[in-house]
């Protein structure tokens, strides 16, 4: 049996559960305890929710929902830049050349080669860094899918009275 945990140790362990900055875990090294140790001392003071993480994991869910919608905004504004881009490519191009009495102004009615094909290579980009914001968010949705297909097929195997998951014994 490990030795009885003393008043000073419960204490200090009992006053990080209260300060409520850190884990359990964390709490448990600090003061060289099990982690069981750590939550019994916090249902015996009254705090078994001490480490309660539901409002945690809630705001988790909610900072990755605005990421995902940060991520359709960004992805919609690449397709603004692709459209940017291509029709700069197609515009008149105007730039300053050396002429006799200085500079001169000139217009063309499409960019050089050059310039055009520097936009085409952003549209590229833009293109390519929107099919990947795309594909994350789709990605997501199919691996939920995925998971929830998954439980329901041991929910029915459980139901059906094969827990092992290895399907029907024959």
């Amino acid at each position: 049996m490990p030795p009885r945990i003393s008043a000073e140790t419960r204490a200090a362990i009992l006053a990080d559960i209260q300060a409520g900055t850190k884990g359990r875990n964390q709490i448990a090294r600090d003061h060289n305890v099990s982690v069981g140790s750590v939550t019994n001392i916090a249902k015996d003071a009254g705090s078994a929710d001490a480490f309660d993480r539901s409002s945690t994991k809630e705001a988790t869910h909610a900072v990755v929902a605005d990421n995902r919608s940060r991520r359709a905004r960004i992805a919609s504004e690449l397709l603004d830049d692709v459209a940017r881009f291509r029709q700069r490519a197609w515009s008149p191009y105007t730039y300053y050349e050396r002429g006799m009495e200085g500079p001169e102004l000139v217009t063309l009615d499409l960019p050089p080669l050059k310039e055009a094909k520097e936009a085409y290579v952003a549209i590229g980009i833009s293109l390519q860094r929107h099919a990947e914001l795309e594909k994350l968010d789709a990605d997501r949705g199919e691996e939920q899918a995925k998971s929830m297909l998954g439980d329901l097929a041991k929910a029915l195997r459980v139901a059906a009275g094969d827990s092992s998951g290895d399907g029907p014994q024959r």
